[in-house]
Order: C-alpha cells, then structure tokens, then sequence
C-alpha cells in the first residue's frame, strides 16, 4: 500500500486522514470543532509491532525554548548558505569539481558529495513498527539512540559506513556519536559546525510525537542487496504547551513524512505528506549535512508572497505531497561490464557408448566502460574444466565478467548432452527356450538370464507374456523390451516352446532304451511308459501307468545306477504332475534294495 496525501483547505488544516487505498493501515484524523482542543483518533492494524524504546536527552521547558530561539535568530545568515540554483535545487559539490570527477576515478562510492532532485510522490508503505512512547510531555525534545534503531544493512553517508541511526523527536535522524544529551528543538542552520552534524533533516523543529498514537513508525523490509530503511513520522503536531494525548490545539502545525534509505544506491528519498508549523519561532530545516558541518544540500520552496525561491533551511514554510531525493555522487567506476551477446544454449548428442560428450564452449564477449574485462565460467555440475566431457542431461555454465574495479555482470549458457543409443541385448544363448509343462496349464517360464547394458543406465526392461508368467503348451513368441532415462528403447524376441506330457513321456521312452539296461529291467520298464504314451488322452489310465512305471523302478533297482534311479524317479513324478495326477505318496516310491533306502 502507498501512503497517498490530501490537500489542507487552509494554511492551519491538520492532515485529516489517509486516503482510503490505506485499506487497513493506519488512519489518522484531526477533527476541528468550536472546542479548545481537537481530539486525535488513531487506530493501527492488529499488525502494528509496537516497540518500547529507550529515549535519552534533555528536556526544555517553553520558556527555555523560546529563549534559545531568540539565540539562534542571528547565527547565521543567507551569506553562509550554499546558493540557490536558478531552478531550486542546491548541489554543494562546487561545478569545477563535478567536472573533475572521472567516470573510472577508483575513489569511494558517496565521497563526492551528493546530487538532489525532485522525483514522484510514491512513498513506502507505512511502516510496522511503531514506538511505544508514553503519552507525556517527558519525551519533548528527546532522542532513540542508535542501539535501539539498527538499519539492517550497511549505508554509505557521506563516504562513511553506518548500520544504524540516531532518531530525533524533533525530526531529523543522526549518524555515528551524538553531541552531547541536547534534543535540538530550534531548526538551525545548515551546512554549520555547530551540533548537530551528520544528520538527515526531513522536518527539523519542534515536534512532540508522544501526543499521538504510533506517532514514529519505522520497518526494514525487502531482500538483500535492495533493502529499505523507511522511518515515518504520522501525524505529529507541532510544540505547544497546552497540547494533551488526544486533545491536541487545532491550530498547531504537523508534519507526516518519511524518510527511505536504500542499500546498495544509498539514496536518500524524503516523503513529505504535510509539514507545516503556525508558531512564527518554530522555523524548518530540510536537508542534509556531513559529519565537519561544512557541506550541506538542501532544495528549495517558493515563496508566492517574495515571488522567489528560498531555501528550506531555518525558514517558515509548509510542503505537500513533496519528493526530494539525495544520490551520492561517485568517482569509482561502478558499471558493471556488459555482456555484447547473449552466449547460445548448445545441444549435443552423447559420444558413441559413452554417457558423456565432448563439447567446444566458448565464451562470450563483454565490455566494460573503463577497463579491460576478465571472463570465466563455472559449470553446474562441478567439474572445474569447461573442456572436460559433459554429461547427458543439461549443465549450465554460468559466465561471469569482471573489470578492474571488481564490477561483475553474470550471463548463463546451457549445454544438453542427449543421449541417443539404444540398451544393448547380450547374445542369446538360445532363440528357442524349450520348458517341460510342470501342470495340465503349462510351466512358470522367466527370462532373468537375459542381458542387457546401455551407455547410461537401464531403467525398465520388461517381457511380453511377462517373466515368471505361466506359459500354456505348445509355442509363445516372446518380445523384451528395454528403455533409458532419455526414453530411447531396443527388443529382443524369442520363442518360449512348453513340451506336453505326451512328448515328456516319448522323451522318457528314448532316455531308458539308450541306458542299455539288461533285458529284465529296461522292458518292464520301457512298457509301462510306452502303455502311457498310447494313453495319455485317458488321464486317469496314463497316470495309473506312470505310477506303475515308478514302482517299477524300485523293483529293479538293483540293476539301475543310483543316479539314473533319481533322475528317472523327478521325470515320471514331473510328468504326473503335468498330467494332473494326484501326487504320489512319497513312503510308495522307496523301496529297500541291497544298496539301501534308493528314492
């Protein structure tokens, strides 16, 4: 939100309120009736952050002030003032030195001095934090020391750094050490080495914040390196004696302004709501000086009844809806080099059966305004060699340009590896995969053996029917599939051949003719198995003679090596179960023969 300002109709009008666009922050009225007093109404938002601080300084009492006034009146004349440019605006850095100062001079940023000019009403959004002043007369003219107001951020004032500031009630903040416990209620001249110096005035004169709620108002807010230091002062009325918390005089003068430091530029921007001041003593300093008292800037107001511009410093004006802002000249180079293209983002395919790929990078052209520019890039993923192979996927090269006062500009370049080879098959060890059947509906076939490699990585491989799927009789083509993370994808295809019962038992037959067993034992044998072939479409007569066949195999055990009597036994005990026979008792298939229990 934007503090937005409205017009007074008199020169006496307090600032009634802020412009509804606020929408929920503060809301200041000053409500003028036939009564002695105004009542000064100030709600805040739930969110107001209100901050008890410590207050220091020496207190005056009205006759003190006035008689410090009468003081002042002769301490300084126009004479002393730096002159008022034909347009109003006050630069103290003398022409000839402004000349003077080199583009690539290398000296400190803001030592030069500082440039003012008048720039768009758009103050901050008012700030959060509000001091918790106690609403009495014992904070007139006092001061937050700078312990209890941190910026969040180093600033540059006057070629010197700072990280926090000293507020003034009377509307002005101050750098590094404060002159003294004085609270300065009497504007003065501007640049002087008489106290105070070093100091932003956006509104010096006497101010009493304690008779308002949440009258000073501070926040630092933003992201390194933009961040703001926005002070604002809300409704505060000027001094009088008969002034109360919530009964102010309508007649007094207030003043709602807000000062923004920058990080990085350290500008110094002054938002004026309203200032104004009806005691003919209460006269307003507007500017700013350095820490010797003897450079100071400062703009000007316009005078309708002079018809001249004069300057705001020890004066009797009131501003609205005024911008003013001070930029520190510098004579160190401080641009950045420029970047004269943009480097192109490269694409490559990877090198043969590698994961990475060599790729030329070059890098791009910059220049700078006062010095030659050094280049240098860093890759994404770490490797320190720009020429060193790149792997697939996307790595970034962030270049950066320096020139020789350390002014930097980065420009980024991407360089995308694709992978394009396919997974690699390993020889098959066989085209055709032939299974027995284990059960009526086939056998359990998996493909773990398979091999298969790739440039990067495997991520899936799958079959179709699926590995571990149970696959029926006869013959099922198979197609493997293998993919990479850049989606590129090769087959492999075979035949899976499940072999019947039927053929398991010819298979049989053949296996025991050729063991050249003697006469009594292959034919029992050989017959029980050749009965089961010509019935393997009975079911229950076929397995009643693998049965048989089995049984046989323990009779004649003496003649069959124990070997082939286990190896003879798993192929008739498979064969029944591919027939769906009932499962043979396994006591039925041991027998106790000369050599011992034989399974």
């Amino acid at each position: 939100m934007r503090v937005k300002m409205r017009r007074p109709t008199a020169y006496s009008t307090v600032l009634t309120s802020f412009s509804a666009a606020l929408a929920g922050a503060i809301a200041l009225a000053a409500v003028v009736s036939c009564d002695t007093y105004t009542t000064s109404v100030a709600p805040t938002p739930d969110s107001t952050v209100r901050v008890s601080v410590t207050l220091l300084g020496d207190e005056y009492t009205a006759a003190q002030k006035d008689s410090m006034a009468a003081a002042a009146a002769g301490e300084a004349s126009p004479s002393r003032m730096v002159p008022i440019g034909p347009v109003g605006s006050v630069i103290t850095v003398p022409g000839s030195a402004v000349a003077s100062l080199a583009a690539c001079g290398g000296g400190t940023p803001g030592s030069a001095g500082y440039t003012e000019s008048r720039v768009a009403f758009t103050p901050e959004d008012i700030p959060n934090h509000a001091a918790a002043l106690p609403p009495t007369s014992a904070v007139d003219d006092k001061y937050i020391p700078d312990s209890d107001m941190p910026l969040g951020f180093n600033f540059n004032f006057h070629g010197q750094i700072y990280d926090r500031v000293n507020v003034y009630m009377n509307g002005f903040l101050l750098f590094g050490t404060r002159p003294g416990s004085a609270g300065f209620p009497d504007a003065l001249m501007i640049p002087s080495t008489a106290a105070p110096n070093n100091i932003i005035a956006f509104g010096w004169t006497d101010w009493s914040p304690q008779f308002v709620a949440d009258g000073i108002r501070w926040e630092t807010r933003g992201t390194e390196p933009n961040r703001k230091f926005i002070l604002q002062f809300t409704n505060v009325p000027e001094f009088a004696n008969a002034n109360r918390f919530g009964a102010i005089l309508p007649t007094v003068g207030r003043v709602t302004a807000q000062v923004v430091l920058s990080e990085g530029s350290n500008d110094i921007t002054i938002y004026t709501n309203e200032l104004s001041t009806t005691n003919s003593s209460h006269k307003i300093t507007q500017g700013i000086e350095n820490a010797g008292g003897t450079v100071a800037n400062y703009d000007t107001f316009f005078n309708t009844v002079l018809n001249m511009d004069l300057p705001r410093v020890k004066n009797f004006f009131k501003l609205q809806n005024d911008a003013i802002r001070f930029t520190p000249i510098s004579t160190k180079d401080e641009v950045a080099p420029t970047f004269t293209a943009q480097p192109v983002n490269l694409e490559h395919f990877n090198d043969p059966g590698l994961a990475t790929a060599v790729v030329a990078v070059a890098p791009p052209s910059a220049t700078d305004n006062c010095s030659a520019v050094t280049i240098t890039g860093v890759r994404s993923d770490g490797v320190p060699s720009l020429d060193a192979p790149y792997p697939v996927g996307v790595t970034t090269i962030t270049w950066t340009a320096k020139d020789a006062d350390g002014n930097t500009s980065t420009a980024t370049q991407t360089v995308t590896v694709i992978d394009n080879e396919n997974p690699v098959w390993g020889p098959l060890a066989e085209a055709v995969r032939e299974v027995n059947a284990t059960s009526p509906s086939g056998a359990v076939v998996t493909f773990d053996y398979l091999v298969v490699t790739d440039n990067v990585g495997v991520t899936s491989r799958s079959c179709e029917p699926a590995s571990g799927s149970v696959f029926p009789l006869g013959t099922t083509p198979v197609t493997c599939t293998a993919r990479d993370a850049a989606g590129n994808s090769s087959s492999q295809s075979l035949s899976v051949i499940v072999i019947s019962a039927h053929e398991q038992i010819g298979h049989l037959i053949e296996y025991v003719t050729a063991l050249d067993l003697p006469d009594g034992t292959a034919e029992p044998v050989v017959n029980q198995l050749r009965t089961a072939y010509d019935q393997t479409a009975d079911g229950s007569s076929a397995c009643k003679k693998v049965s048989d066949y089995l049984s046989m195999l323990q009779k004649k055990g003496s003649n069959i090596p124990r070997d082939q009597i286990s190896y003879l036994t798993a192929e008739g005990t498979r064969i029944m179960a591919a027939m769906g026979c009932p499962p043979v008792s396994r006591s039925s298939l041991f027998t106790r023969g000369a050599f011992g229990r034989i399974p």
